[in-house]
């Protein structure tokens, strides 16, 4: 345990003056629903953000003695903002809350609530500096990360903060932390900017997504389905086929329903990397063509939503559309035609027990889960009844598929990928520069937070792999071979074995020594120099790229570098086409090629063995 520091100036208390009036215990806290004199405050009403759960703040958690002024000071939190100027470190805080960070405060209060009552505390008033000291080593000891402990120690601070505007005998004393600094009592940030959310494996994302795009196939015959199902004067869809849906699925329209429900959600969060808050508050009409082809969709922000540096909690129009793909505009024109909401995404359209009347309420977590399960189990049995086990979505190791971790997966896929804003165009079926340009784009595309860190990983992941297959096969050959050396070594001393931060994740993207980039369909290193490149041949220089074209390999380029274990790979390449070549039933005039290929192979070889470096 850290020792707490003892030897300090007294703590200054607040004036006797400044308190704000108490309301009267039938004044609204939230329109139309809870009121101050309630025990039990549900602040869900006043978030607009539509993944939000349920804000509830019980107030018979605080101990008798002290509730009344607790329930003032969360009060106020509410409804004044909060006078940081006060503070005297550098702290990223915002001076009014939303409903969802005053949940998060209460419960960051609640262990010191509990500390209030063991010791039997009448008045927050009496806690002089020992007692914050025995806190202090409590929030310490406690099995919990140390981001946790510091929020922790902040709710109280807060409370402090609010002290000028509390009963007198609500105020607490300047915690001792916040003149010695928390480092002191929970030792230096461990934070890192790294996402910790999971990608999902692509063994899992590659077939949950065909099937996606599969049943947007069909989506025309399920909305006409569902229309005779709620219309029942509508006309029968005589015409329309099914591609992939079987027949026991497509007359259910709730199942046909909620797999189409699932299958837009998916392919829409994860083809533009929306938040799931974002997604989920898209509404109707929000999806237009561009002028430059493809599309752009028009929706809320919330997680940047500040004006005059208070949060908005119900969100605000983005500045920036978000770029689309046509799959994404099919599914907005799926659901669209399914229901009359104004949600793209209505919460009725999740179930299956029984038909909801559909309403603008966003689906709640569980049941966007319960969703996505049932798209993956009918997937899956789907795939076996057509003979297609290839095609079955396995499990991922990480746990259950959400929306929150299709947004990482898409910056994953990016950044593990040279060139792979280009190559998710291709893959789905989208051309125009317009929208390549949208994954690239930060701004528009809404992923500055994930992609200079995913950027930076991703170099990190390579330069890693080449530390260790250097230490144990140490010979590299090519006209980058010293340059890759220079990588790794400069890797080595300066990142390896820490937690990135996003300094060093700018720095490490900036620095062109370290944009190595290795591929096993080429059978090399790229040391990427763009003066260098010969894959921008052709490419005009007002279009810089920070990231090779491995598709697009020549054998002369001046940064390709080879280690011992891309040797042994075309080691064994060349006999693989020695066993092809001797092959009776190989063709005669296949068979001078094949040889001319082993040649470069062994030649590159020899090389390597003979010690050609740069």
């Amino acid at each position: 345990m850290t020792a707490i520091p003892a030897g300090a100036p007294a703590p200054t208390r607040p004036t006797a003056s400044g308190a704000l009036p108490i309301p009267k215990d039938s004044v609204s806290v939230v329109p139309d629903g809870s009121a101050y004199g309630d025990m039990i405050w549900d602040l869900t009403p006043l978030s607009g953000r539509p993944t939000v759960g349920w804000l509830t703040i019980d107030f018979s958690r605080a101990p008798e003695p002290v509730r009344d002024g607790l329930r003032h000071f969360i009060y106020l939190v509410l409804t004044t903002d909060t006078p940081i100027g006060a503070l005297e470190r550098p702290v990223s805080t915002r001076a009014r809350l939303t409903p969802t960070s005053v949940k998060a405060l209460w419960e960051d209060l609640r262990p010191f609530l509990d500390w209030l009552d063991e010791r039997g505390t009448q008045r927050i008033a009496d806690l002089d500096e020992h007692d914050l000291r025995h806190y202090a080593r409590t929030v310490q000891d406690a099995p919990v990360t140390q981001p946790t402990r510091g929020r922790r120690l902040f709710a109280v601070t807060r409370l402090w903060l609010y002290a000028p505007y509390l009963r007198p005998e609500a105020r607490l004393i300047q915690p001792f932390w916040e003149r010695d600094g928390v480092a002191e009592i929970l030792g230096p940030n461990q934070w890192s900017p790294e996402n910790k959310t999971p990608p999902i494996h692509p063994a899992t994302m590659s077939p949950l997504l065909v099937w996606c795009l599969r049943i947007l196939e069909d989506a025309p015959a399920v909305t006409a389905r569902h229309a005779i199902a709620t219309t029942p004067a509508a006309p029968a869809p005589t015409d329309i086929a099914l591609a992939w849906l079987d027949p026991a699925t497509a007359t259910n329209p709730r199942r046909s329903r909620q797999l189409l429900t699932a299958a837009s959600l998916i392919v829409t969060a994860y083809l533009t990397g929306m938040r799931a808050d974002e997604v989920l508050a898209l509404r109707r009409g929000c999806c237009t063509p561009a002028a430059g082809g493809g599309f752009t969709i028009h929706g809320r922000t919330f997680k940047s939503a500040v004006v005059n540096g208070r949060a908005v909690a119900e969100g605000l129009d983005r500045e920036h559309p978000w770029v689309a793909l046509k799959p994404v505009a099919d599914a907005i024109t799926a659901m669209e035609n399914l229901h009359d909401s104004s949600l793209i995404f209505p919460g009725s359209l999740f179930r299956r027990t029984r038909q909801a009347p559909v309403n603008d309420t966003p689906p709640a977590s569980n049941a966007r889960g319960v969703a996505i399960e049932a798209l993956i189990g009918w997937a899956n049995t789907r795939a076996t009844q057509l003979g297609r086990d290839h095609e079955v979505i396995p499990e991922d190791p990480d746990g259950a598929v959400s929306l929150r971790r299709l947004r990482r997966t898409l910056a994953w896929f990016v950044y593990r990928r040279p060139r792979g804003r280009v190559a998710l165009g291709i893959q789905y079926g989208h051309l125009h520069a317009a929208t390549t340009d949208g994954y690239g784009s930060r701004t528009s595309v809404g992923m500055r937070d994930l992609f200079p860190m995913e950027e930076a990983l991703a170099l990190s992941d390579t330069l890693t792999h080449a530390a260790t297959t250097l230490e144990a096969q140490p010979t590299v050959s090519g006209p980058a071979a010293s340059r890759y050396r220079a990588a790794v070594e400069e890797y080595t001393a300066r990142y390896a074995g820490v937690s990135l931060t996003a300094r060093q994740a700018a720095e490490m993207a900036r620095n062109p020594a370290m944009r190595i980039y290795d591929s096993p369909g080429q059978v090399l290193a790229c040391c990427f120099d763009p003066a260098k490149a010969l894959c921008r041949r052709g490419i005009p220089a007002s279009q810089p790229t920070s990231t090779p074209d491995l598709t697009a390999c020549d054998a002369r380029c001046a940064n390709i570098a080879r280690t011992d274990a891309h040797i042994d790979t075309l080691r064994r390449e060349v006999d693989r086409l020695h066993d092809e070549i001797a092959a009776p039933t190989t063709p005669e005039p296949l068979r001078p090629r094949l040889s001319l290929r082993a040649e470069r192979h062994q030649a590159l070889i020899d090389a390597h063995q003979a010690g050609a470096y740069e």
